[in-house]
């Protein structure tokens, strides 16, 4: 019974990872600040609408990581897909900001509740595997193998018209409630306190006050994480101001995504190669030249300097993920998981319309250099003690 159920956890990942695979198959993305101007949005109203799914994702995430913690993890994963296709479906129809919002929130509650409740999943699936980031970066791999593939057929698609772009989108939607449906619920202990003020404030207290560690890794998780976020719906912009062709969009999205793929896949080795010390100062420093590149180098250097974004991102993901969720009990894992996106889009909040704003009154440039400024100082300030600490760990 045991090797019996050790096997059915190993086939979890692999559907986990399909289930990534289509979430992320997002054909529209690589084309979406073009399409959603081509509809009359300003750059404001462009990020705006991500800040607005970010505040939605904000007011959810906790508390679907709660219930899928509460009441089951799959269920969360399926509901989310079902959600998913949904949303998706309703996206060829929306063409004002009002319908866009509609299908933003939608989309953040999908998000939400699938985000913590598959993290949880898969590491509770490999938590007794000692070569765990391994693992994790395969499973990265998949999700940008999907974005990857998925900025390919848009590169194809966008090619005849958005719409082609869109209705594709819609119809692959519905492909990551299938995997989900085949996911199997790993064992977990119950939550032991008795109400549920006690266990938020269990897990709050556990990130953010019973250890510095932790308390350090979960603040540079979100501070890095966003480094490289920010720069996802510039990049269109700037590809569009240095007149790349569309057609040529997806193809460079595919080639950013392929990247990452690549760094997650061999992101332990990296590390091991490295050393944590260099890996974590080159994960802080990387966006911000990447940053001063895209706003002062020539055009062909500019946009090369996108892959230093997606060099970071997959890194990132792995060396944080796995450094989190070791220091999180497992009957809080999908809470923890959860607080942690939530943070992250939190961030994004104030920052998504901020740039918008700064980009149509002041330019593209002046938005790359105030992001490279700030993460300056999070780098001067953040990195130092994350790294003192871990020596000391």
């Amino acid at each position: 019974k045991i090797y019996s159920r050790m096997a059915d956890l190993s086939r979890n990942i692999l559907i986990a990872s399909w289930r990534s695979f289509f979430g992320m198959f997002l054909v529209v993305v690589p084309v979406l600040v073009p399409y959603w101007r081509s509809l009359g949005l300003t750059m404001h109203e462009v990020l705006e609408l991500q800040a607005l799914f970010g505040l939605a994702v904000v007011l959810l995430e906790f508390p679907t990581g709660y219930v899928a913690d509460l009441f089951g993890r799959k269920a969360s994963v399926v509901l989310g897909g079902l959600i998913s296709g949904l949303s998706f479906s309703f996206l060829p129809f929306a063409h004002t900001y009002s319908e866009l919002l509609i299908f933003e929130i939608s989309v953040a509650l999908a998000a939400t509740l699938v985000s913590g409740a598959e993290d949880a999943i898969v590491y509770e699936s490999i938590a007794a595997i000692a070569n765990r980031r391994r693992i994790i970066g395969s499973f990265v791999v998949w999700s940008l193998l999907g974005e990857t593939s998925a900025a390919l057929l848009a590169g194809v698609l966008v090619t005849y018209s958005f719409a082609a772009v869109v209705w594709a989108q819609a119809a692959v939607g519905w492909l990551p409630l299938f995997f989900a449906l085949l996911l199997i619920e790993p064992p977990r202990p119950p939550m032991p306190e008795s109400t549920h003020t006690a266990r938020i404030l269990k897990v709050l207290s556990h990130v953010f006050i019973d250890d510095r560690t932790t308390r350090l890794i979960f603040i540079n998780y979100v501070v890095w994480g966003l480094s490289s976020f920010c720069v996802v719906w510039l990049l269109q912009e700037h590809w569009r101001i240095s007149g790349v062709p569309l057609n040529y969009f997806g193809i460079l999205w595919a080639m950013l995504m392929g990247l990452s793929a690549l760094v997650s896949k061999f992101a332990h080795r990296i590390e091991n190669h490295l050393g944590s010390k260099t890996t974590l100062y080159t994960l802080a420093i990387a966006p911000i030249i990447g940053y001063l590149l895209m706003a002062f180098a020539p055009i062909a250097v500019g946009i090369a300097a996108g892959t230093l974004f997606y060099l970071t991102r997959g890194l990132t993901y792995v060396v944080f993920q796995d450094a989190f969720n070791s220091r999180i009990n497992s009957e809080y894992r999908a809470t923890a998981n959860s607080l942690q996106s939530l943070c992250f889009r939190l961030g994004f909040v104030p920052i998504g319309p901020l740039l918008g704003t700064i980009v149509d009154l002041h330019g593209l440039t002046t938005a790359l250099v105030s992001l490279a400024a700030a993460f300056s100082v999070c780098a001067l300030v953040l990195m130092p003690s994350l790294i003192r600490v871990l020596a000391r760990a």
